[in-house]
């Protein structure tokens, strides 16, 4: 079991990621991750609350963000898990989680004692990314599978130990909830009550989860499900 958990807040807003969002996450964790460098070398205070990180939405911060290693890691994931486009990243899927959970890794904990969640946005890109990759193709994260389609597959995901959030080969109900585009996971527990097609769970250790035929089953009826578009 990994000693390292990386996880979204229940609590936070679970609705599509804006790419106004993604961005502004991404300036953060920029900027958090340069205040832990700086901090380290005696040159400022290693806190990032109190408007220590201010987002303006200017050409000069938007460049700044797309010149990052982590926008050109996030920006296929975000096509993919918010718009449903098949765009692969150009570097191999383990390298693309491994690093982006290493660099949110790095501020969690920063984040978590300033009370700031500049993280979320970005985990809840990576968690629905993996979410629709296993909708798609329903492969086990943990140990790959045939997939012709995306070879990236066909082994283990690395890092994916750290994210308990994320079902082998089923799907977790923030997943599914992210998945559906819903606000909060309420809205999915509360579908194992509906009389006419309740949601079916399954518990397994500690976790409820559903079935990817399930799954599809039930977000085909959902209004904020976006499906993907495999032409």
């Amino acid at each position: 079991m990994s000693r390292i958990n990386i996880e979204i807040d229940p609590k936070q807003d679970l609705k599509p990621v804006s790419i106004e969002a993604l961005t502004a996450s991404i300036y953060s964790a920029l900027t958090a991750l340069q205040i832990l460098t700086d901090s380290s070398q005696n040159k400022g205070d290693c806190d990032v609350s109190s408007g220590a990180i201010e987002w303006f939405d200017t050409p000069e911060t938007t460049e700044f963000v797309r010149k990052s290693a982590m926008w050109l890691l996030l920006e296929p994931l975000w096509l993919y898990a918010e718009k449903g486009q098949l765009v692969r990243p150009k570097d191999h899927l383990n390298d693309v989680i491994g690093d982006l959970l290493k660099w949110v890794c790095a501020i969690e904990a920063i984040s978590e004692y300033s009370g700031e969640n500049v993280h979320t946005p970005i985990l809840k890109v990576i968690t629905k990314f993996l979410a629709r990759l296993k909708l798609d193709y329903q492969i086990d994260l943990s140990s790959g599978g045939d997939v012709k389609r995306y070879p990236d597959l066909s082994d283990s995901l690395v890092g994916i130990s750290w994210l308990p959030q994320v079902s082998d080969k089923n799907l977790t109900i923030i997943e599914l909830a992210l998945l559906a585009g819903v606000s909060n996971i309420r809205s999915v527990r509360n579908a194992q009550y509906d009389k006419d097609n309740p949601l079916v769970f399954i518990k397994t250790g500690k976790n409820v989860e559903v079935e990817i035929d399930v799954a599809k089953q039930w977000l085909a009826k959902r209004r904020g499900f976006v499906a993907t578009n495999h032409e």
